[in-house]
């Protein structure tokens, strides 16, 4: 008895279906859109800890006191302990949303509401809106 032997390439194993074309280039296109909203969070998120963290007067609330200023925008002015030496000012008071104009033409006025208030600084765009604080001095 004679056995035949059967020359050929042997039958290639199943595999997987690879992914389509479109279902890889959606998650990519995901991966990118996810990676950039996280960025955005991480850069915007350091720069309002730089804000708070640096002084910036804009972060004050009531109760909070500042530096002097000497800058008619109060650019200068920084929110500091209220024990420290270079502490002038304390918030008495926000007026919120008060136009440039207004605030130039009441500003005498603006703080009635806070019977300890001495002194008004306002913060906002220059010919816009903004906010009128209400400071009173701190006496040492």
């Amino acid at each position: 008895m004679q056995v035949s032997e059967q020359v050929g390439t042997p039958a290639a194993p199943e595999s997987a279906p690879e992914p389509s074309k479109a279902k890889q280039a959606g998650k990519s296109i995901g991966k990118r859109i996810l990676g950039y909203i996280v960025v955005l969070v991480v850069v915007g998120g350091a720069g309002l800890a730089w804000k708070y963290f640096s002084g910036d007067v804009s972060t004050a609330k009531v109760g909070d006191c500042i530096t002097e200023t000497v800058k008619a925008d109060a650019s200068d002015a920084k929110v500091v302990d209220c024990t420290k030496p270079e502490a002038k000012n304390k918030v008495v008071g926000i007026v919120p949303s008060v136009s440039e104009a207004d605030f130039d033409a009441k500003n005498q006025t603006l703080c009635d509401a806070y019977p300890t208030w001495e002194n008004v600084i306002w913060l906002g765009k220059k010919g816009g809106k903004g906010d009128a604080w209400c400071l009173e001095p701190i006496k040492k």
